[in-house]
């Protein structure tokens, strides 16, 4: 079973560690990346195509480009449109989840409120990354 990249993009610290943390302590052999802004989301996938992760988890709300913005832009770009992006938000706006498929979101998963919450959507994601769904070659 080979390491399956996943690029992180969240403004929130907090977050960010607790879901490194989570994914971490899921035991699935992932390599997990973190942008702290949209932009420097794009800054990474443009910066090398070997870099590019497998799969993106990929918050709503961040200042700046949003992460539907970021969407948009990404699935509108035919060098970066096949990298599926899962949004992962505390966001449970009705809209938000109609705009991310509409945008061509692979998934929409609202950020559980309590640590064992999300140590099972890690495990999820983890089982899916790597047990069930196969990727492109880079």
């Amino acid at each position: 079973m080979n390491r399956v990249d996943i690029l992180v993009v969240d403004d929130s610290p907090a977050d960010r560690a607790s879901i490194k943390i989570a994914f971490t302590r899921s035991g699935y052999p992932m390599n997990l990346h973190f942008a702290s802004s949209g932009a420097a989301a794009l800054d990474h996938l443009h910066s090398d195509r070997k870099v590019r992760p497998h799969l993106m988890l990929v918050d709503v709300k961040m200042p700046g480009l949003s992460g539907l913005e970021l969407l948009h832009m990404m699935k509108s770009d035919p060098d970066l449109q096949q990298i599926p992006v899962i949004i992962f938000s505390g966001s449970d706006d009705n809209e938000d989840v109609n705009r991310a498929y509409r945008n061509f979101a692979a998934g929409y998963i609202r950020k559980p409120a309590d640590v064992e919450g999300l140590h099972d959507v890690a495990s999820t994601v983890g089982k899916l990354c790597t047990a069930v769904l196969s990727f492109p070659e880079k």
